[in-house]
């Protein structure tokens, strides 16, 4: 069983500099919730240090560049685990409370992940995962970091590609309704002709198929 300890040595919010107004309202979050949060300056796409797969965009590059940072200060520094956020992430209202339910005894635990791509079943309950996508918001265990550097070295993915790998290890769990939704105003990662509005109104509509409000979260 784990009992989760967030401060500034182990919670990381990704941050583009030049993002004022989304920091000023992840500050906003983070006071909310009474959370010390550490500023990570999110990497560009003009300083990459690593390799990454070809069909990768500049900016699923830099966004993957900022994690894998985060991954290596977690096993420089021995790091036990890492509260890692995108600077879009809204919290469930009882976040820390479902939190604390997870209770499944496994030492050998990898991630969990706060905000996912899809619902589980069932609902209200921690379950392990093994196909989850979005990285907005999770926890990651030093055994977990160690694996996904191990294993991409040399030629990195999207992040939430390489967690969607991790997961396989079968030491990964999610909650849902998902205890961080990203707040759907915008997207550094929008594609030509993508919208954000469609992503957003998938998540309201799986909340919704549960009878879950979108005023359950601090957007």
């Amino acid at each position: 069983m784990v009992s989760f300890v967030f401060n500034a040595n182990n919670t990381f919010c990704i941050s583009l500099e030049r993002h004022t107004e989304r920091w000023a309202r992840m500050q906003a979050r983070f006071k909310q919730e009474n959370l010390e949060v550490f500023r990570w300056i999110a990497s560009t796409p003009d300083t990459l240090t690593d390799n990454f797969h070809h069909y990768l965009s500049p900016g699923e590059r830099a966004c993957a560049q900022s994690h894998i940072r985060i991954w290596r200060h977690l096993l420089e520094n021995n790091i036990e685990y890492a509260f890692i956020l995108e600077d879009d992430a809204c919290f469930d209202k009882n976040w820390r409370t479902k939190l604390a339910e997870f209770q499944i005894d496994d030492p050998n635990w990898d991630m969990l992940l706060l905000n996912a791509s899809e619902p589980v079943d069932p609902p209200f309950i921690w379950m392990d995962v093994q196909e989850q996508y979005l990285t907005a918001g999770y926890i990651i265990s030093i055994r977990g970091v160690a694996r996904l550097l191990q294993w991409f070295e040399g030629n990195f993915a999207s992040s939430d590609w390489m967690t969607s790998r991790l997961q396989q290890n079968n030491h990964s769990y999610c909650y849902f309704p998902w205890l961080i939704i990203q707040e759907g105003l915008d997207s550094t990662l929008k594609k030509e002709g993508e919208t954000h509005d469609a992503d957003h109104a998938k998540v309201v509509r799986c909340l919704g198929e549960i009878g879950y409000d979108m005023s359950n979260y601090g957007i």
